[in-house]
């Protein structure tokens, strides 16, 4: 083998070596990637809270909610008013309105009022 061989040999092993450390670099990145997901999938399972209403825990999902919606999925009367217990008193919710639940929160349901006349 004459000089131009041997270095073209030696650039070619290089680059080889190159390509599988930058190839072992990927399947790292890629691995990183997926792990990454999963645990943006678990933590999206894990916001559930416990709230309370009308004396009765229910595990819901935690963030935005139209009050209709939210009172379907623990089981309010439609007819019935949710309201929010606050330490200012209590705040009645239109089912229309959108909220923030959060993990803790209390509520209460009672009749609506007014509306009727005899």
């Amino acid at each position: 083998m004459n000089a131009d061989n041997v270095q073209r040999s030696d650039a070619e092993e290089k680059a080889l070596q190159d390509l599988r450390k930058a190839e072992l670099d990927l399947q790292r990145a890629e691995g990183e990637v997926s792990e990454a997901e999963h645990e943006i999938e678990e933590a999206h399972r894990d916001h559930d809270v416990t709230i309370n209403v009308d004396g009765t825990d229910h595990q819901v999902h935690r963030g935005k909610w139209i009050v209709r919606q939210l009172k379907a999925a623990v089981g309010v009367d439609p007819a019935k008013v949710l309201a929010e217990i606050t330490p200012q008193g209590l705040k009645d919710l239109t089912d229309d309105q959108e909220i923030e639940v959060y993990q803790g929160e209390r509520f209460m349901t009672h009749a609506r009022s007014g509306g009727s006349s005899q």
